[in-house]
């Protein structure tokens, strides 16, 4: 590990450090699945692929890690080589990941002990952890890619717990836009008794909203980015319920 450094090569320089120690954690547990590949310069070695690999194990301590060793690369071959790497690595699909959930909740019971188990956030968990509780047609139109998962957890917020009322949601929520569903669900806090299709038709109508543009540094944007990813939501929901909530913790609700 000593002998090993990130070179010019590596084509991943932003958001290096994002969920490393996830990473690290899923490594801990499960063990390297996949070697980082370096070449040898000198008396060091250059790593090519497997920059967030290398920082996990880093930060577990490890002296050693499971390397292939390259030839010797050309510059354009080797951030090729770094590039196609990073292009293939392909998350784990929305509902793969909603029905591992969903069979560890009933197996623990404990979103700690599911995001130890899957080694992601528990704030991931637990924002998945209704959509794998939700109703089977729901799950279903999102596996399908019908649906976004969070448009799901906008019509599970209306729908309360009336399945055929969240699946009229849902069958209308591709049609809407993304103030329309907002609306939907604000509406739907004030008179949960109503309809799916009186919701839908208040939430179309036109209505008056103020739009507060914040600026914010990249560090402040791109934890934005990973809120909205790790719980689901466009990031407009994420920054909307962020200010609502510190109004409402200060006494302004």
């Amino acid at each position: 590990m000593a002998k090993i450094y990130v070179g010019k090569l590596n084509v991943r320089t932003r958001q290096v450090e994002t969920s490393v120690d996830e990473l690290a954690e899923n490594i801990r547990r499960h063990g390297l699945l996949h070697p980082i590949i370096v070449f040898k310069t000198d008396d060091k070695y250059e790593l090519i692929v497997g920059q967030r690999r290398y920082l996990a194990y880093k930060k577990l301590g490890k002296d050693t890690i499971p390397a292939f060793i390259s030839e010797p690369l050309d510059e354009n071959k080797g951030r090729i080589l770094s590039l196609s790497e990073g292009i293939h690595r392909v998350e784990i699909p929305s509902g793969d990941l909603m029905d591992a959930i969903g069979a560890l909740w009933l197996k623990y019971g404990s979103a700690k002990l599911i995001a130890q188990e899957l080694g992601i956030k528990e704030s991931k968990v637990r924002d998945w952890i209704p959509l794998s509780l939700a109703p089977e047609a729901a799950k279903e139109a999102i596996k399908e890619r019908k649906v976004k998962p969070s448009d799901v957890k906008k019509a599970l917020k209306a729908g309360g717990t009336d399945e055929k009322k969240i699946m009229e949601i849902i069958a209308e929520m591709p049609k809407m836009t993304a103030p329309e569903k907002r609306r939907l669900v604000d509406i739907a806090t004030e008179r949960p008794q109503a309809p799916a299709k009186e919701l839908v038709t208040e939430a179309k109508k036109p209505s008056v909203e103020e739009k507060v543009i914040v600026h914010l540094t990249p560090k402040w944007a791109e934890r934005l980015d990973v809120a909205a990813t790790d719980l689901g939501m466009d990031r407009e929901d994420v920054a909307k319920t962020a200010v609502i909530d510190w109004l409402s913790a200060r006494g302004y609700g």
